[in-house]
């Protein structure tokens, strides 16, 4: 598989190390330059920073397989590609159950869900992820065709991000209901790029490490996942699993316990420091998350994202393989 860069245009052209974080690496923030992160093969020419704006990755101009999220699945035949799933097959909507069904009635529970943490604080903002979790019935479909009918680009990065975790929410389960969803995809990457582009300026000043943390990684995982969730839909009706160099690039901090921590004093004695200032963030690309060594039966501290992430990326083996 090609290898991406692993490092912001900044780094490459100065021949530095480069400590990826969201919105600007370490190096960038200290020295208070544009950071931008390519998306090209190593062997591609580094284009100059005045050449080539900011987000201009276009994941629908790519129709060709790639590294599939579903290649755990051990009854395709050896002669087929693992990057080519087969329309229709099952463990895609098992993929879709496991990541995605159990978000509301853990948020109902004041629990983390898989991309939503229930300690985050966002007061003072309208949360579009409210109606969700109250709701015990079904989801209501004007509700969600009055959520995408918002222009997200206008709205302040923590409206923006509850809206586009209450669009993932709403469009994965509308898919596990058998419903078709494929005409919103185009939405929910355009809303995937918007959220992104406003954690490279505009990412708000917390109260406290905690906070700061729980919004940066709140922001990281939902990226990653309605990017999943387009994937593992596009990969269900055609084949294809079209976004995944976009996928494979995206970072996360992949310390298990962090997540799942309920409180700041959890999250510092789980991260093994004294103090929150301590705590910082280490990023780790879903490329090199899924590359790196996990042994069946590793639950990350119990942190769903983690455990999904290892399962999908084929480097656990999962007990339990679809059937035939």
């Amino acid at each position: 598989m090609t290898s991406l860069r692993k490092a912001c245009r900044n780094c490459t052209a100065s021949k530095r190390k480069c400590i990826i974080q969201v919105p600007k690496c370490t190096r960038c923030a200290q020295r208070g330059l544009q950071c931008t992160y390519d998306l090209e093969p190593l062997s591609a020419p580094v284009a100059q920073l005045k050449d080539t704006p900011q987000l201009t990755w276009n994941p629908w101009a790519s129709e060709a397989p790639g590294y599939c999220l579903l290649r755990r699945i051990q009854t395709r035949p050896g002669n087929i590609d693992p990057a080519i799933c087969r329309p229709g097959h099952e463990s895609t909507l098992e993929v879709l159950r496991l990541g995605y069904q159990s978000v509301q009635s853990l948020l109902r529970s004041g629990k983390p869900a898989l991309f939503v943490h229930s300690k985050l604080q966002l007061h003072g903002n309208h949360n579009y992820l409210e109606p969700l979790v109250k709701s015990e019935t079904s989801l209501d479909y004007e509700g969600f065709m009055r959520l995408a009918k918002l222009d997200i680009g206008a709205l302040p990065i923590k409206e923006a991000l509850t809206a586009l975790q209450a669009l993932t929410i709403y469009l994965a389960n509308f898919a596990l209901d058998g419903q078709d969803v494929e005409g919103f995809l185009d939405l929910l990457v355009e809303w995937s790029q918007a959220l992104l582009a406003s954690a490279q300026t505009r990412m708000p000043l917390e109260h406290s490490p905690w906070q700061t943390w729980l919004f940066g990684e709140s922001v990281r995982r939902t990226i990653v996942m309605s990017y999943a969730l387009a994937m593992a839909i596009n990969s269900f009706t055609n084949g294809y699993c079209t976004y995944w160099m976009f996928l494979e690039s995206l970072p996360f901090d992949r310390r298990a316990g962090l997540w799942v921590a309920e409180s700041p004093q959890a999250w510092i004695a789980n991260a093994g420091v004294r103090h929150g200032e301590e705590v910082g963030e280490q990023l780790i690309s879903f490329h090199e998350f899924g590359q790196s060594h996990h042994k069946p039966g590793d639950d990350f501290w119990g942190d769903s994202f983690l455990s999904l992430v290892a399962i999908s990326h084929g480097s656990m083996v999962a007990e339990n393989t679809c059937g035939n």
